[in-house]
């Protein structure tokens, strides 16, 4: 009998994965990092409250280890940085694909900690259509409309995404928070306004023989103030940016082989206003000179698949491209990017499957070679074993190589990053549940680590060496009445191994705990969720003599249907007004808010 397939993604289909539904949160105001948490091995760095920037870790890498695809093109910012997901319009996303692991082989270089695909919402064949408004606490706003239709002989789909938020609140923090018992003092969050505009367009139309053409466009514009963290206030700085993205792909599939060209483009840019090394200053004055960088990607791919005979498909992928950036005074830089991959799908006696891929990128100078393995045993209808291998690389960004960026200067000499890891599973599941757990262990070099670069600035290096091993659990059950309960939990044990006094200690940033738990009806006329999530407290120096207190966050919201299509939400996010709260770089997370909802659905 041949193996059965793991609920994956389609490029990694042996890989430790979480499939997470955008329709589960209809009635709930969220962000892609709010969807994400509800997966394990899953960190959010949220600089603030809502509108402000966050970035993704999985299994403690770091955040520029973490690939984020929309649609299967790679998001960064400029310069080839960490994605910022609050960039990304929720309401316009079908689901995303959380895959964790040193995945290169499957998703290209800088995969060290694992990958997130977010797919957008597909073209429909018959006309439909949605529109949800929001106005909450801190001036919060929120409009979203998007429609499928009919389209020649084909499909399309368009939607549109508006945020606003005014974002000032009160918070509460310790002056001394070394001393025990320290005591808060309360304060008011300024500058910390955020605006954006977000617009999807997909279409979808067959050209007859199996063949059909995908196009896609999806565009950001947003200007957000710069706050900066509790100890040092910034009220004068302010960042704006534009993104945009499209790709054609034309596929087609015929029986047992299936082949697909696809070219697409990227362009990013940020703009920086009052903001300096050190604070801020005023936009507009001669000692205040405005930051501006620009990045582009462009690419081209090919690939195919091919059954041969009943126990092997084998998979092929070339890709070629370049990618620039500039930014302030520093010259422009480019560097070409190509790619050449390959994976077999082995189906074995006794329900067996192994997935052998190796991946070999070149990225300017830096080159490295990503092989993986993976096996799933699917011992009974519900039982599954799974275990994986993976070896790969991170090339430096241009931002890390060539830009000065306020107080952070460049490196043209550094190495790319390089890890290896191990994990294994085991998956229970029938019909109305579904139980998960596994274990890794990874082992990371040549870390690029900022440090001091006399006389005020700090410049990347490659000095660092880590050891991060884990365990994840998850459980999803349906249980009577339309409920369904959710539980996520990740425990991490991140260890500097790089020689000398931080020998030993425990990586900077990365929680030992998280735990989500989340209870959630769906029904024709009424719905709710509540949900919790605990983070343990968390060291935030090299020398585990510094934490950041354990937090410990409620959330819950109800729904009626008002009449036909409409319904009406309220929403309570941080039920306990725990205005102590702070991001890990000690940026203030806001108190209690509100939000009242209104959406539609045709």
């Amino acid at each position: 009998m041949e193996g059965k397939r793991l609920e994956a993604s389609p490029r990694a289909p042996g890989a430790a994965a979480t499939v997470i539904d955008a329709a589960q949160f209809g009635g709930e105001v969220r962000s892609v990092a709010d969807m994400l948490l509800t997966a394990p091995g899953v960190s959010i760095h949220a600089l603030g409250g809502p509108g402000q920037a966050a970035t993704l870790s999985l299994r403690g890498a770091s955040a520029d280890q973490s690939v984020v695809l929309l649609d299967g093109i790679p998001l960064q910012g400029p310069g080839g940085g960490a994605a910022d997901l609050s960039t990304l319009p929720a309401t316009l996303l079908d689901r995303l694909v959380v895959s964790r692991g040193v995945l290169g082989a499957q998703f290209g270089a800088g995969a060290l900690g694992g990958a997130v695909e977010i797919l957008p919402r597909a073209a429909a064949d018959k006309g439909t259509g949605g529109a949800q408004i929001s106005a909450g606490s801190f001036g919060s706003l929120r409009a979203a409309a998007d429609a499928a239709f009919p389209a020649g002989a084909g499909s399309g789909v368009l939607a549109v995404q508006i945020d606003r938020t005014e974002g000032d609140f009160d918070y509460a923090r310790q002056l001394t928070p070394e001393l025990p018992d320290a005591p808060y003092y309360g304060y008011t969050r300024h500058n910390a306004d955020a605006r954006r505009v977000s617009l999807l367009g997909r279409a979808s139309q067959p050209l007859g023989g199996a063949m059909d053409l995908d196009v896609l466009a999806q565009g950001s514009m947003g200007d957000r103030g710069l706050p900066g963290p509790a100890s040092a206030i910034t009220l004068d700085s302010r960042e704006l940016d534009q993104s945009l993205l499209g790709g054609l792909r034309l596929r087609q599939t015929t029986g047992a082989s299936a082949w697909g060209l696809r070219v697409w483009g990227r362009l990013d840019r940020i703009e920086l206003r009052g903001a300096q090394p050190f604070g801020d200053c005023r936009d507009g004055t001669p000692e205040c000179p405005r930051l501006d960088q620009r990045a582009s990607a462009v690419r081209a791919e090919g690939e195919g698949s091919l059954e041969v005979g009943s126990t092997h498909r084998l998979a092929g992928t070339l890709s070629a491209g370049e990618e620039r950036v500039h930014g302030g005074a520093i010259e422009p830089h480019h560097r070409e990017v190509l790619s050449v991959a390959t994976r077999d799908d082995v189906s074995l006696p006794l329900r067996f499957s192994i997935i052998p891929a190796v991946r070999a990128d070149k990225v300017g100078v830096d080159a490295g070679l990503s092989p993986g393995v993976s096996a799933v045993w699917s011992a009974t209808d519900a039982l599954d074993l799974r275990t994986g291998w993976g070896l790969s690389f991170r090339p430096p960004t241009l931002n890390e190589l060539y830009l000065e960026s306020g107080g952070i200067a460049s490196n043209p000499d550094l190495r790319p990053e390089r890890a290896w890891s191990l994990d294994g599973g085991i998956t229970l599941h029938g019909a109305a549940w579904k139980l998960s757990a596994g274990v890794f262990w990874s082992r990371y070099r040549d870390l690029i680590v900022y440090e001091l670069y006399p006389p005020a600035k700090v410049r990347p290096f490659n000095v660092g060496s880590a050891r991060i091993a884990g365990a994840e659990l998850q459980a999803i059950v349906q249980l009577p009445a339309g409920l369904l309960a959710q539980a996520a939990y990740s425990w991490l044990d991140a260890v500097n191994l790089r020689p000398g006094d931080q020998q030993g200690h425990q990586l900077a940033y990365r929680a030992p705990h998280r735990l989500f738990l989340r209870l959630a009806r769906r029904g024709d006329r009424l719905e709710g969720y509540g949900e919790c999530s605990y983070t343990s407290a968390l060291p935030r120096n090299a020398y585990d003599s510094a934490y950041e207190r354990s937090q410990l966050v409620f959330n819950a919201g109800v729904g009626v249907r008002a009449s036909g299509p409409v319904w009406i939400h309220l929403e309570v996010r941080n039920l306990l007004d725990d205005q102590t709260l702070e991001d890990l770089f000690q940026y203030p997370l806001p108190g209690r808010s509100l939000s009242l909802i209104a959406r539609a659905r045709l």
